[in-house]
């Protein structure tokens, strides 16, 4: 079900200190027909624009790419082999493995690796995706699309009272790097494409994760035995950087060998034999006879 409207408080820095902050509630509300239609004026006018400018649509950048060796039919089947290999993971790690024709009651560990399997090959597909993506941000589709949404963040935001926030879109795009902009592209995102923003926490393998307690809040991978300490894919213990521990907690590299707190070897006092060093004198004093005094 599409919400009809979703509220945010957010956070507006006003001056240069710390203190200088105040709170704004905003409203994204769903964009009414009149103005989807709108906005869908505002996409074509700026796609005619690109295309006047000579912006390659995403077809045109296709083919090119596929020309120069950029993105070709080996992408594409590598991108297909990572999704398959997921949806099969996920069967797995759900149903447990079949051992001549029967169900074999999984073990969690095995279940654990699996799930791991899984956020290994989801990470895969996300480098591939947003490599593409990345090669097809500044088409005419793409910029056409995103004029498109921008349109509606700028039409359909409100302030508590119902005044809007924005009196255009060119109002909007002015002001687009604030807290205000994003929180209102981030609220109207959810509503149009049904974003969950606990969209991680409900991935297949997560799910098994957090059900046996293998995954803290974060959804960062915990050692069974102990909840509060973090563990690598391997099941060695690490901290809240990533650094591997030894069993006194302390930092160390693949080898065991000791790192300090900022991630590099202890180093060695050395003698520095590369500047001559100064001979020390000794002061002869004079010594007074008999005579002299």
């Amino acid at each position: 079900m599409i919400k009809k409207e979703e509220s945010k408080i957010v956070k507006v820095k006003t001056g240069e200190g710390d203190d200088d902050v105040r709170e704004v509630e905003i409203v994204v509300k769903q964009p009414p027909n009149s103005v989807v239609k709108l906005a869908e004026r505002h996409k074509s006018k700026v796609w005619n624009q690109c295309i006047q400018d000579e912006c390659l649509t995403k077809k045109e950048l296709s083919v090119l790419m596929k020309k120069r060796g950029v993105w070709d039919e080996a992408k594409d089947q590598e991108e297909e082999d990572i999704t398959k290999e997921i949806i099969r993971l996920e069967k797995e790690l759900y149903h447990g493995k079949e051992v001549k024709g029967k169900r074999v009651k999984p073990k969690v560990s095995e279940g654990r690796d699996i799930a791991i399997g899984i956020r290994k090959q989801r990470l895969m597909l996300r480098d591939l995706i947003a490599e593409r993506i990345g090669l097809e941000e500044n088409t005419a589709d793409n910029l056409a699309d995103n004029a498109r949404f921008d349109f509606l963040v700028a039409h359909c935001t409100f302030y508590k009272d119902g005044k809007k926030v924005y009196n255009s879109f060119e109002d909007y795009n002015s002001k687009s790097a604030d807290e205000i902009a994003f929180a209102s592209a981030e609220l109207l995102g959810r509503m149009l494409y049904n974003l969950d923003s606990s969209f991680e926490k409900n991935l297949p393998e997560n799910k098994f994760l957090s059900k046996f307690n293998l995954v803290n809040d974060d959804l960062s991978l915990v050692d069974p035995t102990n909840p509060d300490q973090l563990i690598d894919t391997t099941g060695k213990h690490i901290d809240k950087d990533g650094y591997l521990l030894n069993d006194d907690g302390e930092r160390v590299d693949k080898e065991g060998n000791p790192i300090t707190d900022d991630g590099d070897y202890e180093m060695a006092d050395y003698v520095n034999d590369l500047v001559p060093t100064k001979k020390k004198t000794t002061r002869k004093t004079k010594t007074t006879t008999a005579s002299e005094s």
